[in-house]
Parts: C-alpha cells; sequence; structure tokens
C-alpha cells in the first residue's frame, strides 16, 4: 500500500474538514484508493466531493459534532478556524487530530519524497514529475493539489513519492523530504509568515533540512530565489533558460501551442545534449516548470527517451489555461490563476496561442493579497481586451483591510475594466460570447466561485 497496510494499522477510518479544497481532497482521495474509511464535511457540495463519493466518501453538508463519533483520526484544512466544533469535539473525546499538512507528513514519512514548492507553478511541477516518473516505472505516490488531465488511479508500491507542499501552511517545515524542488519565490502568504523575508527564510529551511544524500533542484532564473541559493547546505541542482553554467539548460526554444526546446545537462559526466523536448501544454512558465521536472525524472533514472516521450504526451492540470468549449469560432477558458504573476502567465500564453480578443472575467481571491498587490493585479489584468471583476472571494478572510474590486479598477488607468456582481456574470458572459468573433477568447480566471459561474455558463451556452 501508500505506506502500511490497513490491516497493519491501529488507524483504520478518517474524517476531514474542509474536504472539498483540492488539498484535502487528494489525501482524501489517496487513502479511499487504499481501503481506508473516509467521511468528510464541508459547507458546500461541489464536483470535488461529488468524485470522492465514487470513491467512498461519506460526505455531511455543514459541521456537527455527530459526524466523528466513530472515527479514528479528524483532519483538517488551514482555512478553518481550530475553535470548529468538530475539532473541540474530537479533542475531548481524545481522537488524534491533525493538520492536513500533519498528515502528509506522517504518511509520507517511509518514502523517499520529492517536494515541490513555490508560490507558481507547483502543481503542474508535482504533476509532471509524477506522470514522468510512472512513465518510467517509478511507481510514485502523488499527492497533488490539482486534478491532472492524465489522470491515472493506481495503487502505489515504489519508494518514491511526489508531495505537493504549500508554503502557506507554516507546518510545512514538518514534511521530510528527500528531495525539494522550488519552482520560485513570489509576493505570497506575506500575512501568514510575518512578512516576505520570513517566508523565504522558511522555504530555505526547509531546503535544508534535506538529507546530505539527497538534493536540491532549483530555478536560477528566478531573483528571489537566487538570493537564497549560496545559503542551501546541500546538494544544489540549478536549472536555467538564461545561464549556460546551470546544471541544466535550455536552447533552441521554440514557443507554442506545442513548444519545443533542447536541454544541456551538466552535472559531472561530461555535457550530454537533449534535442527535440516536445511539451504539450504551453507557455514560458511550463517551460520553467518541465525543466525542473526534467532534471528529478533523470537524476531518479528515468531514461531520457521516457522522459521525451512522457513530456510530449503530457496534458497538464485541469483549470491551467482548460479549454473547456470552443464554439462558431470563440473559445472559452478556464483558468485558476489568482495572483497577478499567474495571471501575466496566463494571458501571455493566451496571445501565443490564439489569434483573437482576449475578454477576461476575474474573481481576485482573499481581501489580504488584493490589499497587497492591487497595483500588481492592475497591470496584470490589463493585458486583456477586456476585464469584468467580480466580487472578492473572501477564503475565510474578514475585510479588515476595506478593499474591493473599486480597489483594482482605480489603478487601471482608465483600461477597459469594470466591476460586475457574482448575479449578473453568467449574463454578462453571455453578452460577450454573442459580440466575439471567430478566434476570440473568454476566460473565467479564480480561484474561489468563479468555476461554478463557468458551469452555469457553459451549460446555458451549450443548450441555446
Amino acid at each position: 500500500m501508500f505506506v502500511v497496510e490497513k490491516k497493519l494499522s491501529y488507524v483504520n477510518s478518517f474524517h476531514f474538514i474542509g474536504v472539498g479544497g483540492s488539498g484535502m481532497s487528494s489525501l482524501a482521495r489517496l487513502l479511499l484508493i487504499n481501503g481506508f474509511s473516509v467521511s468528510g464535511c464541508d459547507l458546500s457540495y461541489s464536483e470535488t466531493v461529488k468524485k470522492l463519493e465514487k470513491y467512498g466518501l461519506l460526505f455531511f453538508k455543514g459541521h456537527s459534532k455527530e459526524h466523528i463519533d466513530d472515527v479514528d483520526v479528524v483532519v483538517y484544512s488551514s482555512a478553518v478556524s481550530p475553535d470548529n466544533e468538530e475539532i473541540e469535539f474530537a479533542k475531548r473525546k481524545n481522537k488524534i487530530v491533525l493538520k492536513r499538512i500533519e498528515l502528509l507528513a506522517e504518511i509520507l514519512r517511509l518514502k523517499n519524497t520529492i517536494c515541490v514548492l513555490g508560490s507558481h507553478g507547483k502543481t503542474t511541477t508535482t504533476t509532471l514529475i509524477s506522470y514522468t516518473l510512472k512513465k518510467g516505472g517509478k511507481k510514485p505516490l502523488s499527492i497533488i493539489g490539482g486534478i491532472a488531465k492524465n489522470d491515472e488511479d493506481e495503487l502505489s508500491y515504489g519508494s518514491v513519492a511526489v508531495a505537493e507542499i504549500d508554503e502557506s501552511d507554516t507546518d510545512f517545515l514538518k514534511v521530510l523530504p528527500f528531495c525539494v524542488v522550488i519552482t520560485n519565490i513570489d509576493r505570497e502568504h506575506e500575512e501568514k509568515w510575518g512578512g516576505f523575508e520570513n517566508l523565504k527564510k522558511a522555504i530555505l529551511t526547509f531546503a535544508n533540512s534535506v538529507p546530505i544524500w539527497g538534493f536540491v533542484v532549483v530555478n536560477q532564473d528566478d531573483a528571489n530565489l537566487r538570493e537564497i541559493i549560496p545559503y542551501i547546505k546541500r546538494k544544489v541542482i540549478t536549472c536555467s533558460l538564461e545561464d549556460q553554467k546551470a546544471n541544466f539548460y535550455v536552447k533552441n526554444l521554440y514557443l507554442g501551442k506545442n513548444s519545443r526546446y533542447d536541454i544541456v545537462i551538466d552535472i559531472g559526466e561530461g555535457k550530454i545534449h537533449v534535442e527535440g523536448v516536445e511539451l504539450g501544454v504551453p507557455g514560458l512558465h511550463n517551460i520553467y516548470n518541465s525543466l525542473l521536472s526534467f532534471a528529478v525524472c533523470y537524476i531518479f533514472g528515468v531514461d531520457l527517451d521516457v522522459i521525451k516521450n512522457a513530456f510530449r504526451s503530457f496534458e497538464g492540470v485541469k483549470r491551467r489555461i482548460e479549454l473547456v468549449m470552443e464554439k462558431d469560432g470563440v473559445y472559452v477558458v478556464d483558468d485558476y490563476a489568482h495572483h497577478p504573476t499567474e495571471i501575466k502567465a496566463t494571458l501571455l500564453t493566451l496571445r501565443q496561442i490564439y489569434s483573437g480578443r482576449i475578454f477576461l472575467i476575474f474573481e481576485p481571491h482573499r481581501f489580504s493579497r488584493v490589499h497587497n498587490l492591487k497595483k500588481e493585479f492592475a497591470e496584470a489584468i490589463s493585458l486583456a481586451d477586456l476585464c469584468l471583476i467580480t466580487d472578492i472571494y473572501p477564503a475565510s478572510e474578514e475585510n479588515v483591510w476595506n478593499v474591493s474590486p473599486h480597489s483594482i479598477i482605480s489603478l487601471a488607468n482608465g483600461k477597459n475594466i469594470r466591476y460586475i456582481p457574482y448575479e449578473l456574470v453568467v449574463d454578462e458572459a453571455k453578452e460577450i460570447f454573442k459580440r466575439a468573433g471567430k478566434g476570440d477568447v473568454i476566460v473565467f480566471m479564480g480561484a474561489g466561485k468563479i468555476k461554478d459561474m463557468l458551469s452555469k455558463f457553459l451549460g446555458e451556452i451549450s443548450s441555446a
């Protein structure tokens, strides 16, 4: 099994508070596939929950201490308040109570774990590493905060695990890595760490927790990450699109719907030139993700031809520049971006793929993020030809900063950007679709309720 067989465990049943979140659902799914009894609750029923039910999840809507009468372990996400009635009741009953990251750490204790973290790109990088290792026969345990389009349900019997690590949870340092992959470091989750410098220090501490026989793979081109590289005390493998002194670097890059490039490997064995690497997902940001993935899989012994074939067939992760409809020459795209850097990457990639206008329907995520990055948000969304901003998704935060979508709009320098309330999003999107021409793209973007609006829009357009 993934770590220990159920029949050898004194723990057999789990209850997840906030089971609909991507990080929580991935762990719940893993336990279900491996034969454990899993229940969960959330404030709303979602497609994620529906899928988990097919694996055997017992779902409850809302919170009640009655949910956990017969469970051994209660698991909660960082978005759930510690004074939640289920958590308090579980503690009084002396049940095992774990944060999501603590359960992850327990699962990974007996694996050689590849931990992927960074402000952007970690889900795609984790997924590509896992997919390629599977193609190479390594049978990794995969714990990912998203849903791979090449989704495969299978048990893991290998010694390797690949896990996406969320640096927004200050307990991520409890995970014991064998290899750490750092995609980049951006101004994100500063409120959790008491400032950006503390976030960088935590990532450095995690990198240095690798054992002496492990290694750290870094994106050398990221300016913030470069600041901590000299202080990493373990073996560092550098990856670059700019510096030919890096251990893995790119040459002859072509960007398009299917990008192509060559890779030069220089890790002390003499330089190896790998020609004609093709990637099944677009965008410069994904070239970085794939280069880091290439380095990890090569060092873990996957054959070069296997790596190239895996990269070519890789379909990416759902809600990452995902084309969900094409009708009358108009394209509809679903995207998870919720940070200015991610928004820019998505919009620039869409410019490479499509020839028409970009109509962006954007849902900001977290009041704190809007407060800290409102200028950067204004610059990023201005890359679209038209942007409709809807209400800010709170993600359990209170609006102590008194920000709104207008905090962004006021800094957008008269660009074609305006506010639209939640209840009018679908109608406005339908009007845009009527006006759109061949080659135009409508993008629903965000990490909150925007995906539900997209589902309603698609249903109404499909039946029209």
